[in-house]
Protein backbone atom coordinates (compact mmCIF):
# COMPACT_ATOMS: atom_id res chain seq x y z
CA UNK A 1 0.00 0.00 0.00
CA UNK A 2 1.40 3.16 -1.54
CA UNK A 3 1.02 6.91 0.50
CA UNK A 4 1.11 9.90 -0.78
CA UNK A 5 4.47 11.54 0.35
CA UNK A 6 3.73 14.73 0.13
CA UNK A 7 0.48 13.96 2.80
CA UNK A 8 3.32 11.69 4.30
CA UNK A 9 5.99 14.49 4.50
CA UNK A 10 3.07 16.40 6.43
CA UNK A 11 2.09 13.87 9.07
CA UNK A 12 5.61 13.10 9.68
CA UNK A 13 6.38 17.16 10.39
CA UNK A 14 3.19 17.20 12.50
CA UNK A 15 4.07 13.83 14.47
CA UNK A 16 7.41 14.92 15.33
CA UNK A 17 6.70 18.90 16.65
CA UNK A 18 4.28 17.15 19.23
CA UNK A 19 6.70 13.96 20.22
CA UNK A 20 9.68 15.68 20.18
CA UNK A 21 8.17 18.92 22.48
CA UNK A 22 6.00 16.55 24.62
CA UNK A 23 7.12 15.56 28.41
CA UNK A 24 5.95 12.40 28.20
CA UNK A 25 4.36 9.23 26.07
CA UNK A 26 0.88 9.54 25.58
CA UNK A 27 -0.82 6.55 24.29
CA UNK A 28 -2.28 8.05 21.22
CA UNK A 29 1.52 8.71 19.90
CA UNK A 30 1.13 4.90 18.90
CA UNK A 31 -2.07 5.24 17.20
CA UNK A 32 -0.49 6.18 13.77
CA UNK A 33 2.60 3.93 14.20
CA UNK A 34 0.08 1.18 14.41
CA UNK A 35 -1.80 2.27 11.72
CA UNK A 36 1.68 2.65 9.46
CA UNK A 37 2.54 -1.18 10.77
CA UNK A 38 -0.99 -2.07 9.37
CA UNK A 39 0.31 -0.50 5.81
CA UNK A 40 3.97 -1.51 5.68
CA UNK A 41 3.51 -4.94 7.33
CA UNK A 42 4.94 -6.71 4.31
CA UNK A 43 8.10 -4.54 4.52
CA UNK A 44 8.21 -4.64 8.61
CA UNK A 45 11.44 -6.62 8.44
CA UNK A 46 13.31 -4.15 6.40
CA UNK A 47 12.48 -1.69 8.48
CA UNK A 48 13.67 -3.17 11.90
CA UNK A 49 17.09 -3.88 10.31
CA UNK A 50 17.18 -0.31 9.91
CA UNK A 51 15.66 0.41 13.12
CA UNK A 52 18.30 -1.59 14.54
CA UNK A 53 21.16 0.43 12.74
CA UNK A 54 19.73 3.88 13.46
CA UNK A 55 19.34 3.28 17.53
CA UNK A 56 23.24 2.58 18.09
CA UNK A 57 23.46 6.39 18.13
CA UNK A 58 20.48 6.49 19.89
CA UNK A 59 21.72 3.64 22.94
CA UNK A 60 24.79 5.81 23.15
CA UNK A 61 23.03 8.79 24.07
CA UNK A 62 20.60 7.07 25.94
CA UNK A 63 23.10 4.89 28.07
CA UNK A 64 24.83 9.42 28.72
CA UNK A 65 22.00 9.94 29.90
CA UNK A 66 21.35 7.03 32.57
CA UNK A 67 25.25 7.47 33.78
CA UNK A 68 23.38 10.60 35.46
CA UNK A 69 20.72 8.31 37.09
CA UNK A 70 18.00 10.18 34.90
CA UNK A 71 16.17 7.26 33.80
CA UNK A 72 13.01 8.83 33.30
CA UNK A 73 14.81 11.25 30.80
CA UNK A 74 16.65 8.28 29.21
CA UNK A 75 13.51 6.26 28.23
CA UNK A 76 11.93 9.44 26.73
CA UNK A 77 14.46 9.76 24.50
CA UNK A 78 14.99 6.36 23.33
CA UNK A 79 11.37 6.03 22.93
CA UNK A 80 10.03 9.53 21.37
CA UNK A 81 13.43 8.53 18.76
CA UNK A 82 12.02 5.39 18.14
CA UNK A 83 8.50 7.31 17.32
CA UNK A 84 9.66 9.44 15.17
CA UNK A 85 12.27 7.27 13.02
CA UNK A 86 9.90 4.96 12.49
CA UNK A 87 7.47 6.90 11.42
CA UNK A 88 9.60 8.77 8.77
CA UNK A 89 10.93 5.24 7.78
CA UNK A 90 7.52 3.70 7.52
CA UNK A 91 6.78 6.77 4.77
CA UNK A 92 9.79 7.04 2.92
CA UNK A 93 11.73 3.80 2.95
CA UNK A 94 10.28 2.27 -0.43
CA UNK A 95 10.99 6.13 -2.11
CA UNK A 96 14.30 7.26 -3.66
CA UNK A 97 15.64 10.88 -2.67
CA UNK A 98 14.37 12.06 -5.97
CA UNK A 99 10.82 10.65 -4.80
CA UNK A 100 11.17 13.10 -1.74
CA UNK A 101 11.91 16.09 -3.59
CA UNK A 102 9.23 15.83 -5.90
CA UNK A 103 7.02 15.81 -2.85
CA UNK A 104 8.35 18.81 -1.34
CA UNK A 105 7.66 20.65 -4.72
CA UNK A 106 3.78 19.00 -4.73
CA UNK A 107 3.40 20.86 -1.28
CA UNK A 108 3.39 24.79 -3.05
CA UNK A 109 5.76 25.46 -0.56
CA UNK A 110 8.15 27.72 -3.27
CA UNK A 111 10.05 27.69 -5.84
CA UNK A 112 13.15 28.53 -4.57
CA UNK A 113 12.54 25.85 -1.44
CA UNK A 114 11.83 23.11 -4.35
CA UNK A 115 14.59 23.95 -6.52
CA UNK A 116 17.02 24.07 -3.19
CA UNK A 117 15.74 20.83 -1.76
CA UNK A 118 16.31 19.21 -5.56
CA UNK A 119 19.67 20.41 -6.16
CA UNK A 120 20.82 19.16 -2.30
CA UNK A 121 19.67 16.01 -2.99
CA UNK A 122 21.19 16.10 -6.41
CA UNK A 123 24.71 17.08 -4.87
CA UNK A 124 24.14 14.18 -1.82
CA UNK A 125 23.67 11.72 -4.71
CA UNK A 126 26.83 13.15 -6.66
CA UNK A 127 28.77 13.03 -3.64
CA UNK A 128 27.85 9.47 -2.92
CA UNK A 129 28.29 8.06 -6.41
CA UNK A 130 31.91 10.19 -6.46
CA UNK A 131 32.64 8.86 -3.03
CA UNK A 132 32.33 5.05 -4.32
CA UNK A 133 34.30 5.41 -7.51
CA UNK A 134 37.02 7.02 -5.43
CA UNK A 135 36.76 3.99 -2.90
CA UNK A 136 36.83 1.30 -5.78
CA UNK A 137 39.80 2.87 -7.27
CA UNK A 138 41.79 3.00 -4.37
CA UNK A 139 40.83 -0.64 -3.75
CA UNK A 140 42.12 -1.72 -7.08
CA UNK A 141 45.20 -0.38 -6.67
CA UNK A 142 45.71 -2.11 -3.42
CA UNK A 143 45.45 0.29 -0.60
CA UNK A 144 44.99 -0.39 3.07
CA UNK A 145 44.35 2.19 5.29
CA UNK A 146 46.62 2.16 8.82
CA UNK A 147 47.87 4.43 10.89
CA UNK A 148 50.00 6.30 8.53
CA UNK A 149 50.97 9.39 7.47
CA UNK A 150 50.36 8.11 4.03
CA UNK A 151 47.13 6.93 5.09
CA UNK A 152 46.12 10.27 5.79
CA UNK A 153 47.53 12.41 3.04
CA UNK A 154 45.22 10.09 0.78
CA UNK A 155 42.45 10.20 2.82
CA UNK A 156 43.04 14.07 2.82
CA UNK A 157 43.24 14.10 -1.16
CA UNK A 158 40.18 12.09 -1.31
CA UNK A 159 38.25 15.29 0.37
CA UNK A 160 39.81 17.95 -1.57
CA UNK A 161 38.79 15.53 -4.75
CA UNK A 162 35.13 15.31 -4.14
CA UNK A 163 35.12 19.13 -3.33
CA UNK A 164 36.66 19.98 -6.76
CA UNK A 165 34.63 17.39 -8.44
CA UNK A 166 31.32 18.61 -6.42
CA UNK A 167 32.15 22.40 -7.43
CA UNK A 168 33.02 21.51 -11.31
CA UNK A 169 29.63 19.70 -11.54
CA UNK A 170 27.52 22.28 -9.94
CA UNK A 171 29.31 24.74 -13.10
CA UNK A 172 28.35 22.70 -15.52
CA UNK A 173 24.79 21.96 -14.13
CA UNK A 174 24.36 25.77 -13.68
CA UNK A 175 25.92 25.97 -17.10
CA UNK A 176 23.32 23.62 -18.63
CA UNK A 177 20.04 24.99 -16.39
CA UNK A 178 20.99 28.28 -18.43
CA UNK A 179 21.19 26.96 -21.97
CA UNK A 180 17.76 25.51 -21.32
CA UNK A 181 16.18 28.12 -20.05
CA UNK A 182 15.27 27.32 -16.34
CA UNK A 183 13.55 29.90 -14.75
CA UNK A 184 13.55 28.55 -11.36
CA UNK A 185 10.25 26.08 -11.90
CA UNK A 186 10.22 22.66 -11.71
CA UNK A 187 7.23 20.10 -13.19
CA UNK A 188 6.56 17.30 -12.77
CA UNK A 189 4.47 14.77 -14.57
CA UNK A 190 3.92 12.00 -11.63
CA UNK A 191 1.54 13.53 -9.10
CA UNK A 192 -0.11 11.39 -6.67
CA UNK A 193 -3.47 11.76 -5.38
CA UNK A 194 -4.63 11.95 -1.95
CA UNK A 195 -6.07 8.37 -0.89
CA UNK A 196 -8.33 6.76 2.11
CA UNK A 197 -5.43 5.72 3.55
CA UNK A 198 -3.22 9.15 3.55
CA UNK A 199 -6.58 10.88 4.96
CA UNK A 200 -6.58 8.12 7.99
CA UNK A 201 -3.26 8.85 8.57
CA UNK A 202 -3.60 12.76 8.77
CA UNK A 203 -6.49 12.29 11.41
CA UNK A 204 -4.76 9.78 13.65
CA UNK A 205 -1.83 12.77 13.40
CA UNK A 206 -4.07 15.04 14.37
CA UNK A 207 -6.04 13.27 17.27
CA UNK A 208 -2.17 13.20 18.87
CA UNK A 209 -2.79 17.24 19.46
CA UNK A 210 -6.53 16.68 20.81
CA UNK A 211 -7.00 13.55 22.48
CA UNK A 212 -5.16 11.75 25.81
CA UNK A 213 -5.43 8.25 25.96
CA UNK A 214 -3.41 8.08 29.05
CA UNK A 215 0.24 8.81 29.80
CA UNK A 216 2.67 6.12 29.36
CA UNK A 217 5.95 7.32 30.83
Amino acid sequence: MQLNLSCGLVCLVIFSFKVALSSSIDATFFLPILFLLFIKFKNILSLIKKMIFLNLFIILVALSVMIYENYHLAALIFIRSNLIIFFGLSIFSTANSYDIAISVSNLKLGDKISAMFYFTVKFIDEFKSEFQRIKQTLKARGFKPCSSLFTYKTYGNLVAMLFLSAFHKSQMLEKTFICRGFQGKFYTQNRQKIGILDIILLVFTIFIYILSLGKII
